[in-house]
């Protein structure tokens, strides 16, 4: 049985619903859960005259914690005690690392549907999370009856 689950949290509906499976995976276990938020830099995005990047990457900082403060209310709502993370580095690496640093036995993430042009031009998580992970995986997709806690 799994004893220390990470889930990946950003606050999106197929991550909601990867936050539910993975909750109902840790009660049944009564494992260990942490929730991992990543920090993409927008800094990175080419950005319009006048502009301060470090707003940006100031509000991004708290739109991402106000996710990871929900996500961990919703796990305690469940009563499974639940530690809350920021991670900074790209999600894949950051998971993976967070990971090995709680030593644990399942990763949850959410996955989002794409179209072929989406699929070409972002990185999928899920998928690249597969590759490298040093524990089981469980690909979440949002079912279409889903409705949210």
């Amino acid at each position: 049985m799994y004893k220390k689950i990470l889930l990946a949290y950003d606050g999106s509906p197929e991550y909601r619903a990867a936050l539910r499976q993975g909750a109902e995976i840790a009660e049944f276990c009564k494992a260990e859960t942490h929730l991992l938020a990543v920090i993409t830099s927008s800094t990175t995005m080419p950005i319009a005259g006048g502009v301060n990047p470090s707003d940006l990457v100031n509000e991004e900082q708290r739109e991402i914690r106000s996710y990871l403060d929900e996500g961990v209310e919703r796990l305690r709502k469940r009563g499974i005690k639940a530690e809350g993370r920021l991670g900074y580095r790209d999600p894949v690496d950051e998971i993976t690392a967070t990971a090995r640093e709680i030593g644990a036995d399942l990763i949850v993430v959410g996955h989002r549907r794409r179209n072929t042009i989406e699929r070409w031009w972002r990185k999928s998580t899920s998928k690249n999370l597969l590759t490298v992970s040093p524990c089981d995986v469980l690909v979440s997709f949002l079912p279409s009856d889903f409705e949210d806690d």
